[in-house]
Formats: C-alpha cells, sequence, structure tokens
C-alpha cells in the first residue's frame, strides 16, 4: 500500500480520521487532509498498539487501525488466507484462553490454533463443531466466560520451554534472520546518505557467516534487492519452521542527539511472549557491553514479524542512523561486524541456554 503520512490527502486520509475518531482520537481539523492534528493522533494510536510512533500509517498501522473497529460478534471469524485480524479475534482468544481452550498467543489473528480452540469449545458445549465462531460460539463464550482463571495453554509452553534440557551448541539449528527494510521501503538515512536497508543487510549477512560456522542453517528473510512485507518474512519464518526470528533494523529521530540500543518482543495488553522477551533482552545486552552505546532498553511491540511468527522473534535497533556520529558508525564495516559478533552471542546463549545455567550455577 501506498504510505499515508503528513501531507497526503484525499480520501484514504479522509478514512483513517474517521476510523481515529471512532476510538477517540478525534482530528477535528480538515477532512482529507493529513495535517499536524492527524499526526498526533496517528502516533497516540500507534503508542497505545505497541507500534512504532512514526505517525506513517503504513501495513502495520492501517491493519491495527481496521482491526480496531471490530468488537466480538460484529462478523463470523473463520479461517482464511490471509487470516482475519482484529480487536474481535483477540478477545475470542482472550476468552477461549481463559476458559482452559488453548487458542495461542492472543495476537488477534484467526489462525490454525485459534480454529482448532474454536472446535474444541463447540464440542465440548455440544455445538457443530466447524471451527466458525458465530452467534451461538459467540453467545456461549460470554455466558461462561471466567474473569480469573489460571494461566492460559501457551504462557504454561513458553515456561516449560525455558525450563528445557539445555543443548551444547546451535549446530542444525534453524534462525531466520531479518534484514529490515528494503530497497522499496530504504527506511531511515545516515548523515552520508547511506539508508536504513544497506546497514541491516551488511549486518545480517555477517551474522549469517558466523552462525553458519557455528554449524547453524541461517535464513535470511530478504535478498539485497527484495522487498517482502514485513506479514510475508513472518510467514517465510513459519515456513522454514524456524527455532527463533532475529530482525535488524536502525532507529532514528528528527532530535539528532538520539542515540542507543533498544529490542523489541512481542507483547501487548497482557499477552506476551516470554521467549521473545528473554531473546530481546539478550540481544541488547550483548550490543551494548559491545558497542559501549546507551542502553535504551527492551520494550513490548505489535509489528507483524513479532505477532505473527510462531518461533521467539526479536527485534533490535543497535543504534540511531540519524545520529551524526552514531549514524556513521553503523555504516562503517568493522562496527558492523562487532554488532554481528555481539548478535551472535546473544543468539548462542539463547539457542543453548548457556546464561541461564550460568546463572544457576
Amino acid at each position: 500500500m501506498e504510505l499515508i503520512q503528513l501531507g497526503s490527502a484525499g480520501p484514504e486520509v479522509e478514512d483513517v480520521q474517521r476510523r481515529l475518531g471512532e476510538l477517540g482520537m478525534h482530528c477535528d481539523s480538515d477532512r482529507g487532509v493529513f495535517d499536524e492534528q492527524t499526526l498526533a493522533a496517528v502516533r497516540t494510536f500507534q503508542q497505545q498498539r505497541g507500534l512504532p510512533a512514526d505517525g506513517v500509517v503504513g501495513p502495520d498501522t492501517w491493519h491495527a487501525l481496521v482491526g480496531a473497529s471490530y468488537r466480538l460478534g460484529d462478523r463470523m471469524l473463520y479461517v482464511t488466507r490471509p487470516p482475519l485480524q482484529g480487536d474481535d479475534v483477540a478477545d475470542l482468544q482472550r476468552r477461549l484462553n481463559q476458559l482452559g481452550f488453548d487458542a495461542g498467543y492472543e495476537d488477534g489473528l484467526y489462525a490454525s490454533q485459534t480454529f482448532d480452540a474454536v472446535r474444541e469449545f463447540q464440542l465440548n458445549v455440544g455445538l457443530n463443531s466447524d471451527g466458525i465462531a458465530g452467534p451461538e460460539t459467540v453467545d456461549l463464550l460470554r455466558r461462561l466466560y471466567r474473569q480469573h482463571q489460571e494461566a492460559p495453554a501457551y504462557a504454561v509452553r513458553e515456561r516449560e520451554w525455558l525450563r528445557r534440557a539445555p543443548r551444547h551448541s546451535v549446530a542444525g539449528v534453524r534462525v531466520l534472520i531479518d534484514p529490515g527494510h528494503s530497497p522499496d521501503s530504504p527506511g531511515f538515512v545516515n548523515p552520508d546518505g547511506i539508508e536504513e536497508h544497506q546497514v541491516t543487510w551488511e549486518i545480517a549477512a555477517l551474522l549469517q557467516g558466523r552462525l553458519a560456522a557455528m554449524g547453524a542453517q541461517v535464513i535470511l528473510a530478504r535478498g539485497p534487492a527484495t522487498s517482502p512485507t514485513p506479514a510475508e518474512r513472518a510467514q517465510h519464518a513459519n515456513r522454514e519452521d524456524v527455532e527463533a526470528i532475529l530482525s535488524i533494523h536502525c532507529n532514528g529521530m528528527d532530535s539528532p542527539g538520539a542515540h542507543g540500543a533498544a529490542a523489541y518482543y512481542f507483547g501487548h495488553e497482557g499477552a506476551v511472549s516470554e521467549r521473545g522477551r528473554l531473546l530481546a533482552q539478550y540481544v541488547v545486552d550483548e550490543v551494548v557491553s559491545a558497542t559501549g552505546t546507551l542502553n535504551c532498553r527492551t520494550h513490548p511491540s505489535t509489528t507483524a514479524l513479532l505477532r505473527e511468527s510462531r518461533a521467539p522473534a526479536a527485534l533490535v535497533e543497535p543504534g540511531f542512523l540519524t545520529h551524526p556520529d552514531e549514524g556513521r558508525r553503523l555504516a562503517d564495516p568493522g562496527y558492523q561486524r562487532e554488532i554481528a559478533a555481539a548478535l551472535a552471542d546473544a543468539l548462542v546463549a539463547f539457542l543453548t541456554g548457556a546464561r541461564m545455567r550460568a546463572a544457576a550455577s
């Protein structure tokens, strides 16, 4: 889709403004004109949804805006390609999980695990087990829903994974590395005109080499000249059945003084990937230790790659490409090697459990 941002005008902007208004974020200025008031409303929405608050309506923000308009019962929910998504699906998943039917992450995506949970619920209550969440199924869910329940099954599974028997190497482990952005969506630009997609590709290629030398099977989410969407990258990871996903980006701000490293994991309104959070913590710790940059810590996010992938996933921003010094360092081959080495160490520690064993000893 074409990005909708400051300066855009037309019916698509009016649609965005209408949807924001229905969510209580009113844009009372010129209809159909993306002005400063609309920019502020978009950023507020993005912050509430765990999306990068850049004020640009791209695919992630648009899908979140559309999904936010649905309440459970507004429409029939069933399996489609691509999957139906929205707040109604997340509510359905939450209710199923709290009743003991394993719908997986409350990610708002009506995929196979949610379908199976709906079928199991329907079987248990004597409804036709077609996996379609229609009026009868939703009505029974509402009547049986309990506000307080034990931890959902996905959370129990994650905790069990964290206590799993350790492996001693990454040989044979399948990992997806995602070089963020692409030629069609170049991202931020450093003071010398180097684009984010070029920096992330170089770091990803170096990281691939390090992990492959240890015997890992590394899949790259894109090539140097390809431009898959975030959702397509998640689908790629799911098809490849990888054990971990690391997406590499750079940060950027209008203020040139902003600098430091941060990492992100899937999390929103109580639904959190514990494995993703652990990987994000390892990644930011290793990057800060290797480069000496400011620790901007880890944060929950609902970007498509983190939300839609089955494997534990983290997104790292090792620095600000817009900073006059850090931006130039990020484009330096020697600095890129330091970052790649740090990311490799983080992935090895995560996949082998080495750091957890050291902490327990």
